[in-house]
This record gives structure tokens, C-alpha cells and sequence, in this order.
């Protein structure tokens, strides 16, 4: 892997100190999530603070660094992901929701904010007035600005991977309580994924050029395009017992390079965050913490 001739140089660059270790909590919004849908975690409180895509309507932007979980800029080293240590908080003693959670850790590139999910029939154009940083394509994923009160369906024009302009199949949105939940979906608006269809052959998107509502979704979204990192899973939530005594209960959930997955390079300037998927149940008011480790050479 580059960066690293051997495991002995990745053991080595640990014993001279070339890791970085932090810390994130993230508090997911009260507002009642659908099970098996994707929640956007930057979207919540806590540390890194909340990224709401607030800025220019139809406008390209980068995610602020700041809201990102942090890493150091290591150039002219390389940086790899070491390791991911995540445990959720359940919203109550006896909730269970949050426990069984798919976890996607992700690069956020770029985002398209406040597209009218109710402009049916319009063309809605976007500008690229900031380029896609540190890869050349990414992943396409819809993240709800407000809720949504209906199943919506829409095509969107973009730039693929290779520089070709090309136009994606029919997407849909589902309805959602608030803001921050990824509103993709397939067939009925009943079946979830967090990223949305390209045509046929393509892995990923440069730029978006415009979006077209054929049914209406009843609320605001952005376009989001990440580079996803590492999947992983949380298999337990941590909670206190009903009787009184101050002690919680539950395990973390561990993802080590080398021993578990390769390790994913992290590029100087990424804007890392988690997107989060539920199979029990909502993840409203639920907690979601973490430690994230880097090291380089």
C-alpha cells in the first residue's frame, strides 16, 4: 500500500508517533427516523458541530472543514485510516432501536443545497462554482432539508466519472420527519440505499448540472457527493438499567486495519463523516460516539 513498504514501517510509524487519535459524539435530532433508511450523522449535533448544507441555493459548496470528524494534514506523508472504535447511546433506558446500525465512514466532497422537491416539471439548474476536491468523482446522495411529505421521483443531469455528460434513471424520495435523513429510494419509495442511480456503467459523478421533479416530494433536499471510506457495523447500544443505579451497559464495536479491512487512505483536507442506517427501529435521539485513529509515513 503506498505510504507503507511493510507491516514493519506501520509498526514503526506508530512507535515514532505518526498517528492522531480523536474523539466525536454525535446527538441525532428527535424527529422519528424510517427503519432500514440512512440517516447523515454530520447533520446532527455535538462534536464536530452540525453541517445543515446552509449556503448558496443551487450553488455547489465543500462541506466547512470544521464539520468534519478531525485529522491532521500529514503531506508530504500519507495518511491511513488505523482505526474505528463506535458505540451508540440508546434515548432510553429500555429503547433498543439504535442498536443494530449498517455505518458508512465517508469523504464529503461537495453538495448542491436547497433543491424544490415540489418543482414538478421545471428543470432546476445548479452551478458548479467549486469544483470537486481531492478525488476526481463520488457518490451521489440525497440528504432532506426539511420534511418531506411525499413519495417523489425525480432525474438528475451530471458530469460521470470520465467527463461525459449523462442523465440518471428515475430516483425517488420518501416522506421523513426533519431534516438530515437521506431521502433516496427505490421502487415504491419503500426500499432504501444511501446513494442514488447513475446510468448504466458509471461509478461516479463530477458535477451536477440540474435536477427534474416529475412527482413532488413535499419538501427541500441537497445533493451530496461523498467518496465512501469504510463500511462497518454497530451490533449492541449502551444504556442504563430501569433500577436505578448508575452503571451502563454494553460494547463498542472495533475496526482495525490490517486485521479487519484495508486500510482506506485519508487525503489532506477530508471532511470525514458517517452516514448511518438502522435495522431495529428509529434512531431518534439516540447517540453515536467514537474514536478515530490515523496514522502515516
Amino acid at each position: 500500500m503506498a505510504g507503507f513498504v511493510n507491516t514493519a514501517e506501520y509498526a514503526q510509524a506508530r512507535e515514532d508517533g505518526q498517528t492522531w487519535v480523536t474523539q466525536f459524539r454525535k446527538l441525532v435530532a428527535s424527529a422519528a427516523s424510517v427503519t432500514n433508511a440512512w440517516v447523515d450523522y454530520t447533520y446532527s449535533g455535538g462534536s464536530p458541530s452540525a453541517n445543515f448544507y446552509a449556503s448558496t441555493p443551487l450553488e455547489s459548496a465543500e462541506v466547512e472543514t470544521a464539520r468534519g470528524i478531525y485529522v491532521p494534514t500529514v503531506a508530504p506523508a500519507t495518511q491511513f485510516l488505523k482505526n474505528l472504535m463506535v458505540m451508540t447511546a440508546a434515548s432510553s433506558a429500555t429503547s433498543t432501536t439504535s442498536g443494530r446500525q449498517r455505518l458508512i465512514l465517508c469523504d464529503y466532497l461537495l453538495y448542491y443545497p436547497f433543491i424544490d422537491t415540489d418543482a414538478i416539471g421545471e428543470e432546476q439548474t445548479l452551478t458548479t462554482t467549486v469544483t470537486i476536491p481531492r478525488y476526481s468523482s463520488g457518490r451521489v446522495m440525497a440528504v432532506a432539508q426539511s420534511a418531506a411529505s411525499a413519495i417523489g421521483t425525480f432525474t438528475f443531469n451530471y458530469t460521470n466519472q470520465d467527463g461525459d455528460p449523462k442523465t440518471s434513471p428515475a430516483n425517488r424520495t420518501f416522506v421523513v420527519a426533519g431534516g438530515g435523513h437521506l431521502v433516496g429510494a427505490g421502487g415504491a419509495g419503500a426500499s432504501y440505499y444511501p446513494f442514488l442511480d447513475l446510468a448504466a456503467g458509471d461509478t461516479g459523478v463530477q458535477s451536477i448540472e440540474s435536477v427534474t421533479m416529475s412527482v413532488a416530494g413535499g419538501g427541500l433536499m441537497a445533493l451530496v457527493i461523498v467518496q465512501p471510506l469504510l463500511t462497518a457495523h454497530v451490533q449492541q447500544e449502551c444504556r442504563r438499567t430501569t433500577t436505578g443505579n448508575l452503571e451502563s451497559y454494553g460494547a463498542a464495536s472495533e475496526f482495525s486495519s490490517l486485521i479487519h479491512h484495508q486500510p482506506p487512505q485519508i487525503i489532506d483536507g477530508a471532511v470525514l463523516g458517517i452516514l448511518g442506517c438502522g435495522f431495529s427501529g428509529s434512531l431518534a435521539s439516540s447517540t453515536l460516539v467514537g474514536i478515530l485513529e490515523t496514522i502515516w509515513n
